[in-house]
């Protein structure tokens, strides 16, 4: 009798250690492996900005109840895993927070406080974020919905905003109000961009001091500037060769051809970064009066694809490097539970064997 006691108390502890490995340990281990890559000739400060896209907090007609809560617990551990480890300076969401823009204002309200309660940060963190598609609908959506009202108000954003934190600048942008049209974002989206344009052009005509240093801005949203489809994009995380050959809908899965080469001329970029696609990407543009590198970032969530991506970058006012990471898949921590529950049953029946024998 006491033998068998003992079994169970073994492999009870045993499953415990298991559980605790695999759904809260291996996000460290894993997460622990990347980090942030060094700016050795840049001038100025340093900012560590970690880059996210695509959590899809799931809305209440999609999946089971317990595929809700699952995806939830992953993105909750892995978040809090990469903030504990990496700590960066500020966060950046690039749209596509929910699943479901179609919610009455009480269950907006609702899925909007899971969202701040599973990626709570640090006081000294600040979290800034761009609109997508599934927070506030496409174009034609935006007329006669509210979501893009309600979405500004709980997440304090407007269609353009201008941030400079540590003396770089970065534009973000509501994809979205890139319509073309003479809609109310889209006319005040051209509005802000034209004067973000205009204090560009003052700012590199005057004299660099050491307290005011021309920088061009990294372009911060949702959509992909404008590409035929994913074919280009080589990245080991980029979309899968069948749906490379799939034709993108301009202005549903990337910005039109006028609103890419409007934005280009008018700011400038260093860089672009986005996410819409839920895969990686990683593309070089040249303008006559713009050179730069585009970044597209993989989906956070385990729905959207098996290996969740997020990204660090190192950024001064004069270069960056691009860091990016990943999570540990599914398929992993089944793996790795297997075995463990495999060690265990042999290690219980040979120390069964040993006793009788």
């Amino acid at each position: 009798m006491r033998r068998v006691t003992r079994k169970i108390v073994i492999f009870v502890f045993g499953i415990a250690l298991i559980v605790i490995y695999c759904e809260f340990l291996i996000y460290y281990v894993v997460i622990a492996q990347c980090g942030w890559w060094p700016l050795p000739n840049s001038s100025g400060p340093v900012l560590k900005a970690l880059f996210l896209s695509d959590t899809h907090l799931l809305g209440s007609y999609r999946d089971s109840l317990f595929i809700k809560i699952r995806r939830e617990w992953q993105m909750y551990r892995a978040f809090h895993a990469i903030i504990d480890l990496h700590y960066p300076d500020v966060v950046f969401v690039l749209g596509d927070l929910f699943d479901d823009y179609q919610q009455t204002d009480e269950q907006f309200l609702k899925d909007v406080q899971r969202y701040m309660q599973l990626f709570e940060l640090p006081q000294d963190i600040k979290m800034h974020v761009v609109p997508g598609n599934h927070d506030i609908g496409f174009h034609p959506k935006m007329g006669y919905e509210n979501g893009p009202q309600r979405f500004r108000k709980m997440f304090n954003v407007s269609t353009v905003q201008f941030l400079t934190i540590k003396d770089s600048h970065f534009v973000l942008l509501n994809s979205m109000a890139m319509e073309g049209d003479n809609c109310s974002l889209c006319l005040e989206a051209r509005i802000e961009i034209d004067k973000i344009s205009e204090n560009q052009d003052q700012c590199q005509t005057q004299d660099q001091t050491p307290k005011l240093k021309y920088s061009r801005p990294i372009l911060l949203q949702h959509f992909p500037l404008y590409r035929l489809s994913d074919e280009p994009c080589t990245e080991p995380d980029s979309a899968p060769s069948w749906e490379k050959k799939i034709k993108f809908k301009l202005k549903k899965d990337v910005l039109s051809k006028e609103a890419t080469d409007y934005l280009v001329s008018k700011l400038k970029p260093r860089a672009a970064i986005g996410g819409h696609t839920h895969h990686g990407c990683r593309l070089h543009h040249k303008y006559s009066d713009a050179d730069f590198w585009e970044i597209s970032v993989p989906s956070f969530s385990w729905t959207n694809r098996p290996d969740p991506k997020y990204m660090l970058l190192s950024i001064s006012p004069d270069a960056y490097t691009i860091h990016k990471c990943g999570l540990p898949s599914e398929i992993t921590i089944a793996i790795t539970a297997a075995t463990f529950l495999f060690l265990l049953i042999y290690y219980i029946n040979r120390r069964t064997i040993r006793m009788i024998s």
